[in-house]
């Protein structure tokens, strides 16, 4: 294929797909012979970049040497940090549904003496670090405990030391439980200092707990926490369907508009916008190069998790969410009567922020 030739490239990439994983040498020479014309041009092309990281990602099935690891040349890296500040500043589905889910919390948390905030994914503490910068001005709260769970050690290091760092710069004491495990294996019920209202947020953590039975039991031993708010973000697509066909579909449909509305954000340029979109290279690699019993990132439908709640006696409450009425990039917020606030560009709702009590 030269770059002239005309290709459909959703169509192509289907096809392959719907071969996976028995491929003969022909389809194993059209594969390459694809995969180098969408690397001719892809700096500039959203779709040639999917489809690279989508075919880089089906190698493993594919074991060919002519698709290698080099795709990313070095052109499009940038610092951990940079990429990081992007994300939370810029790119609509965290910038807003954060904003939205923080002002959420600090509103949940008014009048209050005594705050319990649990955490699940705290990373390095980010979010919970901006929670407490809006609670500055909440006059009655005197103590902010927070639990933080997080799996990666250093990380939950790096967030105790953050939030912690605040003790005497706002006018309420904090206090840190540090819980380095995965939330699926924590007993709630062990936690010490768990007082006043209690609120349990995870932003993009859920799904990476790995079966629909742990699912329901972490909820429900949420629920038995009492708390007055759960509020969680995650997207909107079905990453744990086992049909491999049927999940390149969803995996195709729901990259491909997280692709089209970072080229739309504004005051980053072209290497910045592709360093983006290289980061969500990881995700497309474990949705479609590895075997389900590796997998780790197994996105569900937003009604997925909310049958889930209701089957733990939780109710939903997105009336409590307040959403701004511009998210910009081509992206529209706006309630689904199935119980969430969706994040919406095109046709595909991309995230959901659901909160229940």
């Amino acid at each position: 294929m030269s770059q002239t030739t005309q290709v459909d490239i959703y169509q192509s990439l289907s096809d392959f797909m719907k071969m996976a994983p028995h491929f003969d040498g022909q389809t194993k020479q059209e594969i390459e012979s694809f995969f180098a014309y969408c690397m001719e041009g892809m700096g500039t092309d959203s779709q040639k970049l999917l489809a690279t990281l989508l075919i880089k990602a089906l190698n493993k099935k594919i074991n060919s040497e002519a698709i290698g690891e080099n795709i990313y040349l070095g052109k499009y890296e940038i610092s951990q940090i940079q990429l990081f500040n992007i994300l939370i500043e810029k790119f609509p589905f965290v910038k807003f549904s954060q904003h939205i889910t923080n002002s959420a919390i600090v509103e949940e948390m008014q009048g209050c003496n005594e705050v319990t905030l649990m955490d699940i994914g705290i990373g390095q503490g980010t979010q919970v670090v901006n929670i407490i910068e809006l609670s500055k001005s909440l006059p009655q709260l005197q103590k902010l405990h927070v639990v933080g769970i997080e799996p990666f050690g250093d990380a939950l290091n790096m967030a105790q030391a953050n939030i912690l760092g605040y003790n005497g710069q706002v006018p309420f004491e904090i206090s840190f439980t540090a819980i380095n495990d995965s939330v699926e294996n924590v007993d709630f019920a062990t936690i010490q200092n768990v007082g006043g209202k209690i609120i349990v947020n995870a932003s993009l953590a859920l799904h990476h707990i790995q079966s629909d039975l742990l699912r329901m039991d972490t909820i429900a031993r949420v629920k038995a926490m009492n708390p007055s708010a759960f509020i969680f973000i995650e997207p909107n697509v079905n990453h744990y369907e086992p049909d491999f066909h049927a999940r390149f579909e969803n995996c195709y449909k729901h990259f491909y508009h997280i692709f089209q509305v970072i080229d739309r954000i504004e005051n980053i340029g072209n290497n910045d916008k592709n360093a983006l979109k290289l980061f969500f290279g990881r995700e497309i690699e474990d949705i479609i190069g590895k075997e389900e019993k590796d997998r780790f990132e197994k996105h569900e439908p937003a009604t997925h998790w909310i049958e889930r709640l209701k089957e733990s006696s939780f109710s939903i409450k997105n009336d409590f969410l307040k959403s701004p009425v511009e998210a910009g990039c081509g992206v529209e917020i706006s309630y689904h009567k199935e119980g969430f606030l969706g994040f919406t560009h095109g046709d595909e709702t991309v995230l959901a922020v659901i909160y229940a009590n």
